[in-house]
């Protein structure tokens, strides 16, 4: 019988959803400009928008792992951008059209979250993962 490859790949954080949450960001504190609360409200809530939203922006801009990999055993490899290696063990998976969502627990306390999309992982990688992952679930349910 033949051995499934491994999956890996880079991460890297998707452009897409950069934009998206710079406007989501941007249609909250127009929100906020157009309500009818006191000036110093509006300020303060401008202010704690804007202060989550960057700090949303460089916690996804910098990934705890730069590389990704599935062993065929079933076990994930995390690599950071130094070099260290953690085993992960995927702890749930969204997919949903040309979205994957993976949650791996690094260990009992940490768990991490990688957005695929077209324009930060490979069609191929994608496809691959969706298969594996489907069979993962029909292996898990059966």
């Amino acid at each position: 019988m033949k051995s499934v490859p491994a999956i890996a790949f880079d991460y890297r954080p998707s452009r897409w959803l950069l934009l998206a949450l710079a406007l989501i960001a941007t249609f909250a504190l127009a929100a906020i400009a157009l309500c009818g609360l006191n000036p110093w409200i509006k300020l303060a809530l401008a202010a704690s928008t804007l202060a989550y939203a960057l700090h949303s922006s460089w916690r996804f801009r910098h990934p705890p792992f730069a590389h990704v990999m599935w062993h065929s055993a079933g076990h994930w490899r995390l690599r950071d951008a130094a070099g260290s290696e953690q085993i992960g063990e995927l702890d749930h998976a969204v997919v949903l059209g040309a979205l994957i969502v993976l949650t791996l627990r690094v260990d009992p306390k940490r768990v991490c979250s990688f957005v695929l999309l077209p324009d930060n992982v490979d069609e191929e990688i994608r496809r691959r993962l969706r298969v594996r992952l489907a069979r993962a679930d029909s292996i898990d349910a059966g």
